[in-house]
């Protein structure tokens, strides 16, 4: 498949989809083992190649303000821009187009497929959807026809002109904003802070649905000055209102020594950013604890409840299992009215 935003300065060619902008020569691939040229045209070696899929609730992403309780298909490939020492999903995120399992999948199967699961919705996730980009807008084309929304799980790692188009295309955001310095991004996740932050900022503006998940790692991130900064940046650039979900970290890829997150830390974090205004601050990624439940802002009262528990289903890809990031919810109780707070009117989310 030809791929889109491939620039051809003489014999080579520009991939302009992420701020990498990789110069790529015939036969060669791009930072993303995604995208690649042959016969001088930049292809999208990943089209249609599905890797993993599964069924699930939008709150396993985690999205927790969009259509609470509904489901949908989530659906990976292979490759990714980034590089994260801490990637729980490295194996799929890491592969190239040689000896990967895909299952060739056109737009309107998918679209097929998720219809006859019986889902409200498509997700892309797993891997860095970003460098799916093209099947993202095809699927996203044929699935408005048929009435089902569309989740873009991703790094944030992509230039404003195809972003976009995404925008355009896609309903709701999740963004892993990695860390909240330069140093960060450059040392674990061979990449650069400012356009992440850049491209949640222009999702915002443009009335997108935009949640933030932030991992704490022990020692590289968790810093009082990095937390501080994301959370101010978040309350003065973005929202008060934008949630944030704070997930616990836990050993994996290269940084497979270090020890999990230990939860003091992660309420310390929690408090850090309440205390500096932030309405809505979930500790995700574990099962235990109560802060999957959304709490009214201004009366308390409990809104939305969510019953988490593990996830029994097991994806794999070449014979290793994918990490699910989050647990599944047994119960979800949207006690919301049109979105606002039953007792006292207070805007929770926005309906769709």
């Amino acid at each position: 498949m030809q791929a889109r935003w491939g620039i051809l300065e003489g014999d080579k060619v520009t991939c302009a989809l992420c701020p990498h902008e990789c110069v790529i020569g015939e036969g060669e691939l791009g930072r993303c083992r995604a995208r690649g040229v042959q016969g001088g045209v930049l292809h999208a070696l990943n089209y249609g190649q599905v890797c993993a899929q599964a069924v699930d609730q939008i709150e396993k992403k985690p999205i927790y303000h969009y259509r609470p309780g509904s489901r949908l298909l989530s659906l990976g490939t292979f490759g990714c821009n980034l590089d994260c020492d801490c990637c729980q999903n490295a194996a799929l995120a890491s592969s190239g187009p040689k000896g990967h399992e895909g299952t060739p999948m056109a737009p309107e199967a998918a679209v097929a497929l998720a219809l006859d699961k019986g889902v409200q919705g498509i997700a892309f996730t797993f891997n860095e959807p970003v460098v799916w980009s093209e099947y993202v807008l095809d699927v996203a084309s044929v699935a408005r026809r048929y009435g089902l929304y569309i989740v873009m799980n991703t790094n944030g790692f992509v230039q404003e002109g195809p972003l976009a188009e995404l925008i355009a295309a896609v309903d709701v955001f999740k963004v892993d904003v990695k860390g909240f310095t330069e140093g960060f991004y450059q040392r674990h996740c061979g990449g650069t802070l400012s356009p992440v932050l850049r491209i949640c900022e222009r999702i915002y503006k443009e009335g997108r649905p935009l949640e933030l998940a932030y991992l704490i790692i022990p020692g590289l991130n968790d810093g009082t000055e990095e937390l501080t900064g994301f959370f101010e940046w978040v309350a003065r650039e973005l929202g008060k209102e934008v949630p944030v979900h704070l997930y616990r970290f836990m050993p994996a890829h290269r940084l497979s020594g270090l020890e999990p997150t230990d939860m003091r830390t992660m309420e310390g974090a929690k408090g850090l950013g309440t205390g500096i205004g932030l309405r809505f601050i979930y500790l995700s990624g574990m099962v235990e604890g109560k802060d999957h439940r959304t709490f009214c802002p201004r009366c308390g009262k409990v809104v939305i409840e969510r019953s988490a528990r593990d996830a029994a289903e097991r994806i794999v890809f070449e014979g290793r299992g994918l990490s699910r990031f989050c647990p599944s919810y047994s119960d979800i109780s949207d006690r919301t009215v049109d979105g606002r707070c039953p007792e006292c009117g207070e805007i929770i989310y926005k309906k769709v």
